[in-house]
């Protein structure tokens, strides 16, 4: 897994004009994730509403927003499972293995409409406005869980381990048996 320290160095440096095509993916498990701008070139330049239409499902891709725990601010990234690279990311110049967990491919950025050139502030001002659209997600800290296990068991009837231990299990059924477990298993996925 890659350290969101590495992926900032990496996504920070944008300003010459050949490193704004390029997206950095990283890959987490089965996944595929992208960064800051290497999100906002996937979500808005290779994903885009007419590529989205050849696909089944058609949906955006989702972007998260979070805060940083490091320095004031916030990042963003996208995912998708690494067999849909050519999905996401269709029409692709270069694809580029830095070790193995980390590739870089280049895209071509589309020319404005209007007849005038790239640069980065105007790109940067994009990937800013497109960031600050994305819902911010708070993360779930790992003491408020444990705070809300610990709640729960002290309630009389809502304790978990004292519904295990009070539980008569060699004195029911096979099938009250999977259902008591069934009912501890959606009051542990309740409070997690």
């Amino acid at each position: 897994m890659a350290k969101l320290e590495d992926v900032f160095v990496v996504e920070a440096d944008r300003r010459e004009s050949e490193k704004w095509g390029k997206i950095h993916l990283f890959k987490m498990g089965d996944f595929w994730r992208a960064y800051e701008w290497s999100a906002w070139l996937i979500a808005v330049i290779t994903y885009n509403e007419k590529v989205r239409m050849t696909t089944r499902d058609r949906k955006p891709i989702h972007a998260t927003r979070m805060n940083r725990t490091d320095v004031e601010g916030t990042y963003c990234f996208v995912g998708f499972p690494v067999k849909s690279v050519e999905k996401y990311i269709p029409e692709r110049e270069n694809f580029e293995s830095v070790g193995d967990k980390q590739v870089t491919i280049t895209i071509n950025l589309p020319q404005p409409n209007d007849g005038s050139m790239l640069s980065y502030e105007r790109l940067n001002e994009a990937f800013e406005n497109w960031k600050d659209g994305i819902e911010l997600t708070e993360r779930k800290k790992k003491d408020e869980k444990v705070v809300a296990v610990a709640q729960q068991q002290t309630q009389p009837t809502g304790g978990i381990l004292s519904q295990i231990m009070a539980y008569p299990l060699s004195e029911r059924t096979a099938i009250d048996n999977i259902q008591f477990i069934q009912s501890l298993k959606q009051q542990i996925c309740a409070v997690l």
